[in-house]
């Protein structure tokens, strides 16, 4: 099917550009403008593939039927994107701790950013507990997060869907 491998697609582009960060600046992972970028990707990828597809079968397609491409396109992505993560963590042991040092980085930078006085700011420190947070990025938490990453597809493939769609004119 055509929206599987598309996803596939999609889904080697996050993992090229996982891997390029992690590698020179694995702090950007948990950072807001990387949750952007994948976010304008996903979408802009989705649409467009959407789009080439629609025009591929005949310039039309129904909201139904633009929901369950899109749908299986993000899929595809999450899935590929699971077992990338599982092999590597099986290959870098160290990413979860990597990834929880990062997470509190982001969060720091973020209260300070928005003036959080320093008495707070110290108050995260002392309550960060870096083996709760490394439990996020571990192979026990893969299930749990696709699990929320289908609820997102869902809702990103009805948003997507709108744009995707076009239906026959109605003849009179």
């Amino acid at each position: 099917m055509d929206a599987a491998k598309k996803g596939l697609i999609l889904g080697a582009i996050h993992i090229l550009v996982m891997l390029i960060l992690y590698a020179f600046l694995p702090s950007k992972l948990t950072g807001f403008s990387y949750v952007f970028f994948i976010l304008i990707l996903n979408f802009g990828y989705a649409i467009y593939s959407g789009i080439q597809w629609r025009n591929e079968i005949g310039g039309y397609l129904g909201f139904g039927e633009a929901f369950k491409y899109v749908f299986v396109l993000l899929f595809a992505n999450g899935i590929l994107g699971m077992i990338f993560s599982i092999i590597f963590i099986l290959v870098d042991p160290g990413y979860p701790e990597v990834m929880a040092e990062s997470q509190m980085n982001t969060s720091l930078y973020w209260a300070q950013k928005f003036g959080a006085p320093d008495e707070t700011i110290e108050q995260m420190k002392e309550q960060f507990d870096p083996e709760e947070m490394a439990k996020q990025f571990s192979l026990s938490a893969m299930p749990k997060g696709l699990g929320v990453a289908v609820i997102l597809y869902a809702i990103g493939a009805l948003i997507m869907a709108i744009f995707v769609r076009k239906n026959q004119p109605e003849m009179i």
